[in-house]
């Protein structure tokens, strides 16, 4: 008996990744960066977009290298033939150090400790990170000459990562003092000299020495997370998220909508069932506060998101199978991931980090 090959399910919701707009963002971040290099941050599956269709095309736009948090991100990226360089940000076990060799990831030493664990690994390519106030990862700049020491020949680059760039211009500069007086305590010649972020790109000349670190605006999203106009720096954003109306109905005054009866009808109106949920990342903080667009025109979200579905108010034009858009552009309108950073109280990094990529299939341009 032959195993029986089943048919492709089409995604209820899905995501459109634009890789002409990663392409685009990755030219106006290298022109405003001057010289440096780029190392383009695909961690996360490139914020929620796609780890490996991002990274080619960053790559083909010129970036110089990628950057990730995990092993196993690293990996992915080299099982699918990619073979830049590629940086590991967090700190890693012995047995991970192993396997970041044999898939020739560089790697991060955080600590002293960290930096022995790194010199047991000969031919592993390091970076040391240098803790200058943000106070999460990092080796004091006490303990920089002994680090290096350490790691020696292994020592391939030296960063600091910018803790407020988007919002506090004194944190930064004093952040920037600091990492400059240890490039200045000692000769870090040939070493890769990084710190700038997105923020940093934009905003703070001083931070991109010879290597910058775009996460967020190589999505076409704005550093600050939860406002401010991504056009107002010529970025593009890259994901649109799409569902499609499964179902119409006519609401009578007073009849309420979904778990709870949160929303009750007012007038006699039209309620569009739309087969997204919080189990696709459409987060239920935003019951009764978001907005999608259904035939060029914002529909309020009507009552709570649930795991599977949700409904927004339309008129009787509405028919099953129109297309919603809840992130990205429709006739002339468009909903960003900011504002929805907004109605949900967060930012748009975890907007669309947070799109679950089981229930969410991709498909790119």
């Amino acid at each position: 008996m032959t195993d029986r090959v089943l048919p492709k399910v089409p995604s209820r919701t899905w995501a459109e990744v634009d890789l002409g707009a990663i392409r685009h963002n990755v030219h106006v971040l290298k022109r405003r960066a001057a010289n440096a290099r780029l190392m383009a941050v695909v961690k996360a599956g490139a914020y929620g977009h796609g780890a490996v269709p991002v990274a080619r095309a960053a790559l083909e736009a010129g970036a110089d290298s990628l950057a990730v948090v995990t092993v196993e991100e690293g990996a992915e990226l080299r099982r699918a033939g990619i073979d830049a360089p590629i940086l590991v940000f967090t700190d890693l076990l012995p047995d991970e150090l192993t396997l970041a060799k044999e898939f020739r990831l560089q790697v991060t030493a955080h600590s002293i400790p960290s930096a022995r664990r790194i010199a047991a690994h000969p031919g592993l390519e390091a970076h040391l990170k240098i803790n200058t106030g943000m106070n999460r990862w990092g080796v004091e700049p006490d303990e920089v000459g002994e680090a290096c020491k350490v790691l020696g020949s292994q020592l391939y680059g030296v960063y600091t990562h910018l803790a407020s760039a988007d919002s506090d211009e004194e944190a930064t500069r004093r952040q920037l003092e600091a990492f400059d007086g240890v490039l200045a305590a000692r000769d870090f010649g040939g070493v890769l000299v990084h710190a700038a972020n997105s923020a940093g790109i934009l905003w703070h000349p001083s931070s991109r020495y010879d290597c910058v670190r775009p996460g967020i605006a190589l999505y076409g999203l704005h550093p600050a997370g939860d406002e401010g106009d991504p056009a107002d720096e010529d970025l593009r954003p890259a994901l649109s998220l799409k569902s499609y109306v499964a179902s119409v109905r006519r609401l009578l005054p007073g009849e309420g909508v979904s778990y709870g009866l949160t929303f009750r009808a007012e007038e006699p109106m039209f309620a569009a069932t739309v087969p997204v949920g919080y189990a696709e990342g459409y987060r239920r903080i935003l019951s009764n506060r978001a907005a999608a667009l259904v035939r060029g025109e914002r529909r309020p979200l009507l009552g709570r998101v649930t795991m599977d579905a949700c409904v927004f108010g339309v008129d009787d034009e509405v028919e099953v199978g129109d297309e919603v858009v809840l992130v990205g552009e429709q006739g002339g309108e468009s909903v960003r991931a900011e504002e929805l950073a907004r109605w949900a109280g967060t930012i748009n990094y975890e907007v669309t980090t947070g799109i679950d990529a089981r229930r969410v299939e991709r498909s790119y341009v």
